[in-house]
């Protein structure tokens, strides 16, 4: 089948405006089962009754009751029900995009996406960053079946605070997922505190071209400012505004013997807006100027390449 012969559902198509998370049956949709397509949001589905064969990513898999599927955007997928089981093939289809959680997602629309909210940083770490999709199986329905069946009725009702509580219930599925995939032994085991620091560091890796406040980090693990600050002092041997330098540093000695910018637009591309403090910094970490970095690492590689 040909990418073009793929239905491709959109999050208009189902999603009330305004809303980023839809769920329904199967069995409200018809059309759907049993036909390839692929979606611009994450689904979660989660088998109620009959059987099914998955196709997915090239695979195909046998599901029945009681499993679990998290579905990334864009992939292509089907399930198609067993016509030999007398019981119909019935699935909960909950269906979200990551600003349903994390409003500084707003826009995106994968799994990797999640990996920028500490709230799913635990789930995804490990794996490939663009994983297509991931699996619970063998679970009995009451684990997560009455998840569901809450957000169900939740979504229906749409009473005051409806998003709130299925926002909850949502974050208890996935965390629920998290721990029966830890106790599986999929994942080896993980120090909660190492995996803050893990996620600042990355997280500080991606944003040191622009100001980081304190607040900032600790909002995004959930941590008051004066418990992080000593927290991460005390896991990494620095304060944050020591390592949040050293990072910007370190990315512009890469661009000083990688590109000709300007110093200055080196300086302001990794963070630092005044050039005095850039400066200042700069020497206290390198021992020199940044024009003498540059003829240094220029020179020695000229004399490498001899």
């Amino acid at each position: 089948m040909s990418k073009t012969d793929i239905c491709v559902l959109k999050q208009e198509e189902f999603f009330r405006p305004g809303e980023h998370v839809q769920i329904q049956l199967s069995n409200e949709f018809p059309d759907y089962v049993g036909v390839i397509h692929q979606h611009k949001f994450i689904e979660v589905v989660y088998i109620l009754s009959g059987t099914a064969t998955h196709y997915i990513s090239g695979k195909t898999s046998p599901v029945k009751r009681g499993d679990l599927f998290i579905i990334n955007m864009d992939t292509p997928h089907a399930f198609m029900p067993d016509e030999s089981n007398p019981e119909d093939f019935v699935a909960y289809d909950l269906m979200f995009t990551p600003e349903f959680f994390d409003q500084s997602l707003t826009g995106e629309n994968a799994l990797e996406a999640l990996n920028d909210s500490f709230m799913f940083y635990s789930l995804f770490r490990g794996k490939q960053r663009y994983q297509p999709y991931f699996s619970v199986s063998g679970s009995n329905y009451t684990l997560f079946g009455e998840l569901f069946h809450k957000i169900y009725l939740e979504h229906r009702a749409r009473d005051v605070g409806y998003l709130e509580i299925i926002r909850a219930y949502l974050l208890q599925l996935i965390i629920t997922i998290f721990r029966l995939d830890e106790a599986s032994g999929t994942k080896s085991g993980a120090d909660p505190n190492r995996q803050i620091i893990a996620y600042l560091m990355d997280y500080i890796g991606k944003n040191y071209h622009r100001k980081i406040s304190i607040q900032e980090l600790a909002d995004r693990v959930y941590l008051s400012r004066d418990y992080l600050t000593r927290f991460f002092r005390d896991a990494t041997g620095q304060t944050v505004t020591a390592m949040v330098q050293k990072i910007r540093i370190e990315n512009v000695c890469r661009l000083l013997s990688t590109t000709d910018l300007t110093i200055h637009e080196i300086a302001t591309s990794c963070g630092f807006e005044d050039m005095k403090f850039f400066y200042s910094v700069f020497k206290k970490h390198m021992q020199l100027l940044p024009g003498d970095y540059r003829r240094q690492t220029r020179c020695r590689r000229a004399k490498e390449e001899e």
